[in-house]
C-alpha cells in the first residue's frame, strides 16, 4: 500500500511539473513557429522584389496585364492579386538624376528647372493592393502619373519637388543623366498570431538596379 501511495504521489507531482513547464514552453514553441513562418515570408518578399527589378531594368513593360501576371506567379502563396484586393503590392519606380542636359532638352516655358542636381521619379507603376504601403523611395502624386504607362511628364519631374526621390540620398550616388530602376515589394502579415509572438505588420524588400 505504501508503494502505491508513493507512485500516485509521484504521478501527481509529474502532472504539476508538466503544467508549470508548459506555461513557458508552449508560448516559446508557438513563438518559434511564428518567427520561422515570418522569416520564410520575408525571403519570398525579397525574391519577388529582386525578380521584378531584374525584369524591370530589362525593359519589361509592367503596364501590360500579361507581364503583371508574371509577378503574380512569382508571388504564389502570398495572396498577391492584380485586382488590388490581396495582401501584397509591388511598386516600380524609374529614377533619373537631373543634369543640365535634361533641363535644356525640355521646353519649360520660362519655369526654373528646380530639380537640377536631384534624383527624381520619372515613372511609377503600382501593382497589387495600393492601400497597403507607399513607396519609401519617392512619392509622386497620382495626378502627375500618366495612365496606364506610369510615366511622369518632363515638365513635372523637372520642376515639382514632389517627384524628388527623397529615399535615395546616401543609398545611391548617381551622376547626371543616370537611371536607376527600383522595385519595392510589401506583403502584409497573416491575420493569425501566436501567444508570445512579436507585433509584425508585414514584410518589405527593395531592390535597386
Amino acid at each position: 500500500m505504501t508503494n502505491r501511495r508513493k507512485l500516485r504521489s509521484k504521478r501527481g507531482n509529474t502532472l504539476v511539473e508538466f503544467a508549470l513547464i508548459s506555461v513557458l514552453l508552449v508560448p516559446l514553441m508557438l513563438g518559434t513557429v511564428n518567427v520561422g513562418l515570418t522569416l520564410g515570408r520575408s525571403i519570398q518578399t525579397t525574391q519577388v522584389s529582386r525578380d521584378a527589378g531584374h525584369m524591370y531594368v530589362r525593359q519589361v513593360d509592367f503596364s501590360q496585364t500579361p507581364n503583371q501576371k508574371i509577378i503574380e506567379r512569382i508571388a504564389e502563396g502570398l495572396n498577391f492579386k492584380l485586382d488590388g484586393t490581396g495582401d501584397g503590392v509591388v511598386i516600380l519606380t524609374k529614377i533619373q538624376h537631373i543634369g543640365t542636359t535634361e533641363c535644356n532638352s525640355t521646353n519649360l516655358n520660362g519655369a526654373p528647372c528646380s530639380n537640377l542636381g536631384k534624383s527624381v521619379a520619372i515613372q511609377r507603376l503600382v501593382i497589387g493592393n495600393k492601400s497597403l504601403k507607399q513607396s519609401d523611395v519617392a512619392k509622386p502624386p497620382e495626378n502627375l502619373i500618366l495612365q496606364p504607362s506610369g510615366n511622369i511628364a518632363p515638365t513635372d519631374y523637372l520642376t515639382k519637388s514632389q517627384c524628388v526621390a527623397t529615399g535615395l540620398p546616401g543609398v545611391l550616388n548617381m551622376q547626371p543623366g543616370e537611371l536607376a530602376y527600383v522595385a519595392e515589394s510589401f506583403f502584409a502579415a497573416p491575420s493569425w498570431s501566436f501567444p508570445g509572438s512579436y507585433p509584425h505588420t508585414g514584410s518589405y524588400a527593395r531592390s535597386i538596379f
